[in-house]
């Protein structure tokens, strides 16, 4: 990789997989991810909510289970770095939630992480991204911006 690093949310990645209005700009922000050969970095808890997406969209009758289980090894096989939640990233973690005003801390584990590496965050959900524009987050972007 010669490029930077980048943090994507689970939004974005689901939507490689599920059919979605923004599954093309999902796309595009892989395709220049790849042309520029930035490394994808998430929280580890982004394969949870990724697994979590998918088992949704089969219970819900989005996806099959064998869908499902081909998706996973596609998003895998994408190549994004999962990055531990030491104690100093989980205090971020935390920090961001309180700001926020927020009762969960998932979306802020992926500030966190971007804030660390000093990279952007590219996001399809847009609750997390208008709590973002709201305390003037520059480094987080809405996926249609790719």
């Amino acid at each position: 990789m010669t490029g930077s690093p980048i943090v994507i949310d689970a939004s974005i990645a689901l939507r490689w997989l599920l059919p979605d209005p923004l599954s093309e700009a999902c796309w595009k922000l892989y395709a220049r991810t790849a042309e520029a050969g930035d490394q994808i970095t998430v929280p580890a808890l982004w394969v949870y909510e990724v697994v979590s997406g998918l088992t949704k969209a089969v219970y819900f009758g989005s996806l099959s289970p064998d869908e499902a289980r081909k998706g996973l090894i596609q998003i895998f096989a994408l190549g994004a770095q999962p990055a531990d939640p030491t104690e100093s990233f989980s205090s971020r973690a935390l920090e961001w939630t309180l700001r926020l005003d927020r009762a969960a801390a998932y979306d802020s584990f992926y500030l966190s992480l971007a804030e660390a590496l000093g990279c952007h965050l590219w996001t399809a959900d847009r609750r997390l991204y208008n709590s973002a524009r709201e305390v003037r987050l520059e480094w987080v972007h809405w996926v249609e911006e790719a």
